[in-house]
């Protein structure tokens, strides 16, 4: 007898959507069989009319543990990003202590080990003293690494960031010493100073919301991204291009990959980029909070960037705060509102494809098969194949709804963001590693359940 069965269901392969039915023994596929064959099992889900992909991976959030958990934490988070069909999450560096060395990253591996319902793999931050930390760190698992090229309040103010471009190259010739991609939050401070400057030249008021939409725009973060890419490149190591969604990174990227000189791979992040809520409701004190909003990108450049394949993943950048932390950020124009959208993160992809801004085997690519195959995780993640890992999001794309202040959520905060945004298409089930951990909403109290997944253990 088998452990699960999911039949009726259009089965993603690389080669397309195919019927087929999946039959699991404990974490793993045991087999892809006929769509008319049924078999016993311990579980059953019907996923007919459903597309069944690849568990979704999210290559780019913040859980804010250790250090920060008044703002979000792995146990609240994983469950979040179970709830909008996620099985594996990267979680960012940016914490206390930041994983500069090897005691420090198993610090947050334990937190995860003890705490998510879902699986990990965090990268660890290249900037610590410690010689030998990046090696370790990459011995222990790190599939990759992050440093934030920017110094301004939480999240940019931890020892993961500097504006020291030789310590970044010092970093990179680490990371590439191991042969890993090294990720950077790409920065410009005149930039960014100026923006600041030009609210009060504006005769405006020094407040959050006059700010952000300021910041983060194309000449900031590309001219920042050419340096980067330079610097990868000479140091000999794969370049990771985040945060790529302004249209002259994006092209940068096109012509990086295009040359063929060096490994590459890219990511845009969802949240500040893509539908960003300039208020998220408050379930808890029952008010709008504000959250204001980064210069905002040209949306017919990404979607063209994610179908020609210049985009490789997109990344939630999840970055919730608590809500008196909201309360009080209009005050601070150098706050970064960042918010949660782990809830609803991959069906906003799914919706996404729905609406025709990529396609479904596009979807399944830019959230499991690239990232998986890019940081050493395929095919154990990313691939429907027999021996992989038993992880699905199990996709009703006919299923249409409105984002609501009262949806059920799992997030810390009880925020919700893009209140009132159609949605078309929702992931039904999350199943990581044979368990279903989401079935239509309900996210199993699972505290504990996911691993921390090492590229090293992912072969078949």
């Amino acid at each position: 007898m088998y452990d699960l069965f999911i039949k009726g269901g259009l089965v993603y392969t690389e080669q397309g959507f195919y019927p087929m039915n999946i039959v699991v023994k404990g974490e793993r596929i045991a087999g892809l069989i006929c769509p008319n064959q049924e078999v016993e099992a311990e579980k059953v889900i019907d996923a007919t009319g459903m597309h069944v992909f690849p568990g979704f991976i999210d290559v780019h959030c913040h859980l804010r543990e250790p250090g920060f958990t008044h703002k979000e934490d792995f146990y609240h988070g994983s469950r979040a990003f179970a709830h909008s069909g996620i099985t594996m999450i990267c979680p960012q560096p940016n914490l206390d202590p930041v994983p500069l060395t090897l005691d420090a990253y198993k610090q947050e591996i334990e937190a995860g080990e003890a705490n998510s319902v879902i699986d990990f793999n965090p990268p660890g931050c290249p900037l610590g003293e410690d010689p030998n930390a990046v090696h370790e760190m990459s011995e222990y698992g790190s599939a990759w690494f992050k440093l934030f090229q920017k110094k301004a309040p939480y999240p940019y103010n931890t020892a993961a960031g500097t504006l020291d471009t030789y310590r970044i190259f010092e970093a990179f010739k680490k990371c590439a010493a191991e042969g890993k991609f090294c990720s950077v939050h790409p920065f410009d401070q005149y930039f960014y100073e100026h923006a600041v400057q030009s609210v009060e030249d504006d005769g405006l008021p020094m407040k959050m919301e006059h700010v952000r939409p300021r910041t983060y725009t194309n000449e900031e973060m590309t001219s920042a991204a050419y340096q980067l890419s330079f610097l990868a490149e000479n140091a000999g190591m794969p370049w990771y291009a985040m945060h790529a969604w302004h249209k002259d990174f994006i092209e940068l990227v096109r012509r990086v990959k295009a040359r063929g000189n060096m490994k590459v791979f890219s990511s845009l992040e969802y949240m500040p980029a893509i539908e960003p809520s300039d208020y998220i409701w408050s379930q808890t004190t029952q008010e709008w909070l504000l959250c204001a909003h980064d210069n905002q990108p040209d949306m017919a450049a990404i979607w063209e960037g994610v179908r020609d394949g210049t985009i490789d993943a997109i990344g939630s950048d999840n970055a919730p705060h608590s809500v008196e932390e909201y309360q009080k950020a209009n005050d601070n124009p150098k706050f970064s509102a960042g918010f949660g959208n782990a809830d609803y993160f991959g069906n906003m992809l799914i919706s996404h494809a729905m609406e025709g801004d990529f396609s479904l085997e596009k979807l399944a690519e830019i959230t499991s098969v690239n990232a998986a195959k890019a940081f050493g995780f395929y095919p154990r993640k990313g691939s429907n194949v027999v021996g992989s890992d038993a992880d699905f999001t199990i996709v009703d794309t006919n299923y249409n709804w409105t984002v609501s202040k009262d949806d059920k959520v799992y997030c810390k905060n009880q925020c919700v963001p893009y209140v009132g945004r159609e949605m078309h298409g929702k992931a039904m089930y999350t199943v990581v590693r044979g368990k279903v951990i989401m079935d239509h909403d309900e996210v199993a109290d699972a505290r504990g359940y996911g691993k921390f997944i090492r590229p090293e253990d992912c072969s078949l």
